[in-house]
């Protein structure tokens, strides 16, 4: 359990940075929008934790090994997904948000390696009577495909292609999206709407700060795709 509460810290932390960042970056306006919609995820999130750690251990080893299969396999079949996402109009780049992304990726590594070198120690000296092999690996693929999600997240590039638009490893169809409208309190942050989502907790919109060179381009682009909101 006090990992369960450490994670959560970290967590609350992170947010706090990130909704500094995102203020500067997309407006005090988007960045209050996501942190709402983030805090409600937050009692989510405990009460899941609470719940694997009622199943015991190797509810968390599944679950470990489960995250590291789907990251794999999302990152791996990228290539594809972007391909059959149409012929790209246009690269604008990474956008400065992730950079917070990668940042708590690269403390995410440096985190990961440190439980490495601490497995390695344990493994050499004997493991204690409570733990067993399966359930460290399982923590250090934990530990791994987080950073590696991380990390790549935030040095995913922003493209627009024919069939929709490709950000953080995923790509949205136009079909999906009904509305953009860029901020007038940041001139280069535009906010893309959705249809109504299925889920509560999903989101309606995201918003995005284009570098300047591509602001016209991505307007032009939005502009054949969507309409003004």
């Amino acid at each position: 359990m006090i990992g369960v509460f450490l994670v959560i810290l970290i967590a609350i932390l992170m947010i706090g940075i990130g909704y500094a960042i995102a203020s500067s970056t997309v407006g005090r306006e988007t960045a209050q929008r996501n942190l709402r919609r983030t805090t409600l995820l937050i009692p989510l999130g405990f009460v899941l934790a609470i719940g694997l750690n009622s199943l015991g251990k190797y509810a968390f080893i599944i679950c470990n090994f489960l995250f590291a299969a789907y990251v794999s396999l999302w990152i791996l079949t990228w290539n594809w997904r972007k391909r059959k996402a149409g012929v790209l109009l246009l690269d604008a780049g990474r956008i400065s948000a992730r950079k917070l992304t990668f940042w708590c990726g690269v403390f995410e590594g440096l985190l990961a390696i440190l439980k490495t070198w601490s497995a390695i120690s344990q493994i050499s000296t004997g493991l204690p009577s409570s733990t067993n092999m399966v359930e460290v690996i399982s923590q250090l693929i934990l530990y791994w495909s987080l950073a590696i999600l991380l990390l790549s997240t935030g040095l995913s590039r922003l493209e627009l292609r024919e069939n929709g638009i490709c950000y953080m490893f995923s790509t949205v169809k136009w079909g999906k999206l009904t509305s953009y409208k860029w901020s007038e309190e940041n001139t280069n942050v535009v906010t893309i709407g959705f249809k109504s989502p299925r889920f509560p907790l999903a989101r309606k919109s995201f918003s995005l700060s284009i570098p300047s060179a591509y602001r016209d381009a991505v307007d032009r682009i939005l502009a054949e795709h969507l309409m003004m909101a």
